[in-house]
């Protein structure tokens, strides 16, 4: 059984994109999403600030970095600084939207969010896997043809996700 720690994601899991183009987000992740008032999982998807994959959380996570902004802007202003709050938000959230899980933990994502408006050949979930990477607060959500072509990811999971790729492919032969 799967210890449940709300807001809390770590491991490597893989799933497949089904046929409409939706991501199901495995168990391991899914049931660490909080449950809004609703009763509902309520999945924030946005960019990596960095990396060329997807990085998702719960409403507990995106609550935190609202407060962080209105923190960061309070000190601003007791040191007598400038402080673009606009800006802050639109840094972290540009590009971050709301999902709300299906009953079996699927979303499917937006133009935005299918397809990187700055390069269009980065992020195409057009079918195939992902691969889910736990990372604290926030877990990661890689298309597995480009985890396995982006340099900067650990190596190991490239090879990880390499095998997992190959192993379904067999399968749909």
């Amino acid at each position: 059984m799967a210890v449940v720690t709300p807001g809390s994601y770590s491991g490597t899991e893989f799933a497949a994109i089904d046929g409409k183009g939706r991501i199901a987000v495995p168990s391991e992740f899914r049931n660490n999403v909080p449950l809004n008032a609703d009763g509902q999982r309520v999945l924030w998807v946005g960019f990596h600030e960095k990396l060329p994959c997807l990085v998702a959380y719960g409403q507990d996570q995106f609550d935190r970095l609202n407060d962080e902004i209105a923190r960061d802007r309070d000190i601003a202003r007791d040191r007598d600084r400038d402080y673009d709050e606009d800006a802050e938000y639109k840094k972290r959230f540009d590009f971050t939207k709301s999902y709300t899980l299906d009953e079996s933990g699927r979303f499917l994502p937006t133009f935005s969010h299918r397809d990187n408006p700055d390069d269009p050949d980065t992020l195409a979930f057009d079918g195939g896997a992902c691969a889910f990477v736990g990372a604290g607060r926030r877990f990661e959500i890689w298309w597995l043809p480009l985890l396995g072509a982006c340099e900067e990811a650990d190596p190991r999971l490239r090879r990880v996700a390499a095998a997992w790729d190959a192993a379904k492919a067999k399968g749909r032969k």
